[in-house]
């Protein structure tokens, strides 16, 4: 059993610990009577242990009789808190404010702290704030929980475990069930268990890319090609060796990434973008021409021969009886010969091809005996043309990535520069990589070269017999592989160049076309001989922008979320606490224990603590005689004035010890 009271003179002593308060002289203690003590009686002690309850009731007997404090007098005791509510809030807004600034971009490389530590060490200080005041405000809602009625003694150490976590808080929600303005200080409390886990998930990291002006891009565009081989005679010079490895590869090399279409540039990163360019370059242009073909059929002894041909002559035959056949044939046609492109600056290419004639190629000579009068044929006429091309590229992980923005394939009506075979003026601007009226072409020397070297290259048949299968150059003599690029275009396997024509020419002239478009702009790199002075070649390279990975910052806002909830449950908290507490004209003692520790010094009760073991602590407040000289020397719970800072004052006078009993 433990008894608490203030020993009086020819009083006995208890013979159980007791908790001595002393007070200085100046201070109004009323001290209890030997009649006071004799008030409890058995009946009352037995009341208190057979309900085993103990209710407490805050509101003293001259509660009716209290003034109302004014509002300003609440508000002051509020201050601390306030200061809380708002240095959180104010924390808050700069997290924000922050994480705004540095969103999207690089990680920042400061020197003491990094950017999720600054966060860290914000969020931690706006939370102790904010949990500061809830705190208090959760201690003070006891004070005014037990100011409205009766309560269970026992509701003080649910508001007191509330006040110090969020454990405490889950036991406050379950007492009020959400009947309560605590509900508001136990839910921020219980949630405050996720601040700093939701706000270490605002930052994020992702790669990306930014410019490194000491890293090196660049790219090649021509604007005049006039690049030759060596002489050959007669002013007429060789192809540009470059430009034919680069066919030759196109033809022979099924290589899906195309390495004879992609051209030359320096991306030292392996992530480069440049700005619009314009340059010279060559198309092709296909037309079927299988509803052109005409069949005619000579008897001969013993076999009969037909001919397959075109209106420009272009031909193969074979003999029905399978002794010998030509299942291919292709060459350059011009003038009044071309049925589609008869404007074309380049020779016309025409070829027959018999349909499945070259899906085995270990059939070889048998090929004869497969082609009859049943047998069908197509036939294509394609066309390569200079044009001049607006285009955007881009090296992505070191794949090199291209985007047509525009195409000008009109020649000029005239050529002002003599130099020209063909020119160009396109109507664009910077926009499109280009100045304004610029000029592009294509030069004599260079344009006869690529002529020349058409018209012997794609000019040949197949031929097959019983014991013969060969690749044949119309020209003999030629000075190109013909017999080579016969075999790739009969042959040619083209879906992993992603050509989705149905014919071999088609695809291999586009092939051919992408190749020469590479040897053009890579003019600016590899730069061959040229007919005339160099600036008659007008290739240049252009300087684009370099890209490293770097990380950048990525806020999830949504991750706030929990925070704001926090503090707007706080600050709600602490409001309509405040406002209870000045309605209910109580005093705001927040989590203080010593107005409880005080109240047997109330001017007119005396306090007896008794019971011991498993017996129910019973309290009950007696009414003292007391003059009204007496009351109006000492008018409230602790000492002359019942505020918290007259506790403080009394206490930091008072002493006490707990002392076991002898």
């Amino acid at each position: 059993m433990i008894s608490s009271k203030i020993p009086s003179r020819g009083q006995g002593t208890d013979e159980s610990p007791q908790l001595h308060l002393m007070q200085p002289r100046e201070s109004c203690t009323v001290l209890p009577t030997t009649e006071s003590q004799k008030a409890h009686s058995e009946a009352d002690s037995s009341q208190f242990r057979q309900d085993h309850l103990v209710r407490y009731d805050l509101v003293n007997s001259t509660s009716k009789q209290r003034d109302r404090r004014p509002a300003s007098a609440t508000l002051k005791d509020w201050g601390l808190e306030t200061a809380g509510i708002i240095v959180s809030a104010v924390i808050i807004i700069a997290i924000i404010v922050i994480l705004r600034k540095y969103n999207g971009r690089q990680q920042q490389d400061w020197k003491h702290i990094s950017l999720n530590s600054l966060v860290s060490w914000l969020s931690t200080l706006a939370k102790a704030c904010v949990i500061f005041s809830v705190s208090q405000g959760i201690g003070q809602l006891k004070w005014v929980w037990f100011s409205k009625r009766s309560r269970l003694l026992y509701d003080l150490d649910v508001f007191d475990s509330a006040s110090r976590g969020a454990t405490g808080s889950a036991f406050l929600l379950w007492l009020v069930k959400g009947r309560d303005t605590a509900l508001l200080g136990s839910l921020a409390m219980v949630l405050a268990i996720g601040f700093d886990p939701f706000i270490q998930n605002l930052v994020h990291y992702v790669p990306g890319s930014i410019d490194s002006p000491s890293e090196i891009s660049l790219l090649g565009s021509t604007s005049l090609y006039n690049t030759v081989g060596p002489l050959s005679g007669g002013g007429l010079f060789y192809v540009d060796p470059i430009l034919k490895a680069n066919v030759y590869s196109a033809l022979f090399n099924t290589n899906p990434a195309q390495p004879w279409a992609v051209p030359q540039y320096t991306c030292s990163t392996g992530n480069c973008t440049w700005a619009p360019m314009a340059t010279v370059e060559i198309r092709a242009l296909c037309s079927n021409l299988t509803s052109t073909l005409s069949t005619s059929c000579t008897d001969g002894p013993g076999f009969t021969n037909c001919t397959v041909s075109l209106n420009s002559g272009v031909a193969l035959w074979y003999l029905t009886g399978g002794g010998f056949a030509r299942p291919m044939v292709i060459n350059t046609v011009s003038g009044s010969s071309k049925t589609f492109y008869k404007n074309s600056t380049f020779p016309v290419i025409q070829y027959i091809l018999a349909i499945g004639s070259n899906d085995n190629p270990a059939v070889g000579g048998g090929i004869s005996t497969q082609i009859g009068k049943s047998t069908q044929f197509v036939a294509t006429e394609c066309a390569l043309q200079p044009t001049v091309r607006s285009f955007q590229s881009s090296v992505i992980m070191g794949v090199y990535h291209e985007t047509q923005l525009a195409e000008w394939p009109v020649l000029n009506d005239t050529v002002e520069n003599l130099s020209f075979a063909y020119s160009f003026t396109p109507p664009w601007n910077e926009s499109l990589g280009a100045e304004e009226s610029q000029t592009f072409g294509l030069a004599f020397e260079a344009w006869k070269s690529l002529t020349f070297f058409l018209n012997y290259l794609f000019a040949g048949y197949v031929s097959a017999a019983s014991d013969i299968f060969n690749f044949d150059p119309l020209n003999l003599g030629s000075s190109y592989a013909t017999a080579d690029a016969l075999e790739a275009i009969f042959y040619g396997n083209f879906t992993g160049t992603n050509c989705q024509d149905a014919d071999q020419l088609s695809c291999t002239m586009k092939n051919v076309a992408a190749a020469m478009s590479k040897t053009i702009r890579d003019s600016a790199f590899t730069y061959s001989t040229s007919y005339q002075p160099t600036e008659f070649t007008k290739a240049k390279t252009t300087t684009g922008k370099a890209q490293i990975y770097a990380s950048f910052v990525d806020v999830r806002w949504v991750w706030l979320t929990l925070p704001i909830i926090v503090w707007v449950l706080g600050a709600l908290s602490c409001l309509c606490t405040a406002w209870m507490t000045h309605q209910a004209h109580i005093q705001t003692w927040m989590n203080s224990v010593l107005p409880l520790l005080f109240l047997h010094l109330h001017r007119d009760s005396t306090i007896d603590f008794q019971g011991g073991g498993d017996e129910i602590v019973g309290v009950q407040l007696r009414e003292q005689t007391r003059n009204e000289s007496d009351a109006s020397k000492c008018y409230s719970l602790v000492g002359c004035d019942n505020s918290l800072e007259g506790c403080i004052r009394i206490a930091k006078r008072a002493k006490a010890k707990l002392q076991p009993g002898p």
